[in-house]
């Protein structure tokens, strides 16, 4: 089991024969399907039940913090499960919820296993090291992690837990140390950002590790790219330009490399304000540009009749549909009813109801790839108004494009937080925005969770690795002429020796025309 959805495409592909390869909720969901039934998973429930909680008026909030973290004396965790069994659906951290307690019941719902692995142990919360603490009774474990890693803030997950573990005696451990990865001088700046951290008070609880490179694999690369290079550029809007040139130069020799072995040639990692412009700017220049920047979990109109195609009786599906054609006064009355087990549908009128099953019968056609009549078209017109275009452009089956054969000879691109490169390698990585305000947010209050961000972003670098940081973000004066303090590079790049260094100087728009 992993967190990663990529491992476990590798994984799975590798291991199919030996192992079944999941993450962490698809297992849940496995075991609670096999027990229980049917379980739908919705990502977005936690919002749909903070909404409910609302209009209740129910003083109720950071209902995956409660799981996460186990509050189970909270009244937030009943009510969550309560309106999840209305709904009949389940999200991420109420399943593993579920399944936790089913099997503090019932052991027996576990198969036996030969192994188990565990990896990313270092992301774990509350919830998910006491659910592993319950399977791991059912075969041989190993758990896998490196708490440099710990790059999550925002789910409860903590590095103490596999430290822990190593402290307690009751584990036999075995270490990796060897990297086949990385070059030489990114292993041995890793080091030395690790050391200087600890020497500076922070990883304090971290568990000691060797990290080597691998020579008999990486030597030849290591030779090649024997520095990492750092680049200030005078403004955001230089970064592309830089980076454009840089792949401009990579070697065809590594840009095939990456395509065989199926990895990006280049991976951009950073904040937001500097992924977006790069991103514009890049996919402009070259074929293979790839930016998925993530979003909050929501939900939308098109969503409600999503469950009503596969249950027109959905008491989600109805209640979402509630929300967009009902005012407040009315949702709160229809949610108070539905506490007490009234299925949504009867609590509407008729008409309404009869009115939005043409809807689905509608969108059921879309879905099989059939054309609209023009009667159709009005008729959805008449009941959703603004929203009759954008539920047929959802649920319009396009025909599926010829998917062209990748040009192999070209260099892919991909952009990515620090979050989310998490388990990626490239050959070429640039981190993006390597200045103090960025990462770390302020060199004087520096967090363990921001070293390990850089490390991570760090570490994925096959080949060649560069820091581009920025002298000022827009320009050097702001709109009133007034002159804005330049922006200093990243207190972590002061913590790579000079010698594992190439300093490319200020860069400037004109270093980058045309000649």
């Amino acid at each position: 089991m992993t967190f990663i959805n990529r491992l476990v495409d590798d994984m799975g592909n590798k291991l199919a024969s030996y192992a079944e390869v999941k993450t962490f909720h698809s297992y849940c969901k496995k075991i609670l399907h096999e027990q229980n039934g049917r379980v739908n998973l919705v990502p977005y429930l936690t919002k749909i039940i903070e909404n409910d909680a609302n209009l209740l008026e129910e003083d109720m909030r950071d209902f995956d913090l409660k799981f996460q973290t186990l509050d189970e004396s909270s009244p937030a965790i009943s009510f969550y499960l309560q309106r999840g069994d209305y709904y009949q659906v389940v999200s991420f951290n109420d399943a593993v919820y579920r399944l936790y307690k089913q099997i503090q019941k019932n052991p027996d719902i576990v198969p036996a296993f030969d192994q188990i692995v565990i990896d990313e142990y270092q992301d774990f919360n509350p919830l998910e090291v006491a659910f592993i603490r319950e399977i791991e009774r059912h075969g041989s474990i190993l758990i896998v992690g490196d708490d440099d890693q710990a790059v999550y803030s925002d789910r409860a997950a903590s590095p103490k837990y596999i430290r822990d573990l190593h402290a307690s005696g009751q584990y036999a451990i075995f270490e990796l140390p060897f990297c086949n990865r990385c070059t030489e001088v990114i292993v041995g700046a890793t080091n030395e950002v690790i050391k200087k951290a600890q020497s500076k008070g922070y990883l304090s609880r971290r568990v000691p590790k060797s990290f080597e490179c691998f020579l008999e694999d990486k030597k030849s690369d290591s030779m090649k790219y024997p520095r990492i290079i750092h680049a200030q550029c005078t403004l955001a809007n230089v970064i592309p330009k830089y980076i454009a040139a840089e792949i401009s130069k990579i070697d065809q020799k590594d840009i095939d490399e990456s395509n065989n072995e199926r990895y990006p040639t280049v991976l951009i990692v950073g904040q937001k304000q500097y992924l977006h412009e790069t991103y514009e700017k890049l996919r402009k220049q070259f074929a293979y540009v790839d930016y998925t920047p993530s979003t909050e979990i929501s939900y939308a109109l098109h969503d409600g009749y999503e469950q009503l195609l596969y249950d027109k009786d959905s008491n989600l599906g109805w209640r979402i549909l509630m929300e967009w054609f009902f005012e407040d006064a009315a949702q709160r009355k229809i949610i108070a009813e539905s506490q007490k087990g009234a299925p949504v549908v009867d609590l509407f009128e008729q008409d309404f109801v009869s009115a939005h099953l043409s809807v689905v019968e509608i969108v059921r056609e879309l879905r099989l790839g059939k054309s609209l009549t023009d009667e159709q078209v009005q008729e959805l017109k008449k009941i959703l108004g603004n929203e009759a275009q954008p539920t047929v452009d959802y649920f319009t089956r396009r025909q599926a494009e010829k998917v062209e054969e990748r040009d192999k000879t070209k260099p892919t691109i991909l952009l990515t937080s620090y979050v989310g490169c998490k388990g990626l390698s490239a050959g070429h990585v640039f981190i993006v925005g390597a200045n103090n305000g960025s990462l770390p947010a302020n060199p004087r209050r520096i967090e363990d969770i921001e070293v390990c961000k850089f490390v991570v972003a760090l570490t994925r670098t096959r080949k060649q690795c560069h820091l581009v940081s920025t002298k000022w973000l827009i320009a050097p004066v702001n709109r009133r002429g007034e002159y804005q303090p330049a922006f200093e590079k990243s207190e972590f790049i002061s913590w790579i020796p000079s010698d594992l260094i190439e300093d490319r100087g200020l860069l400037k728009a004109k270093d980058f025309a045309k000649k």
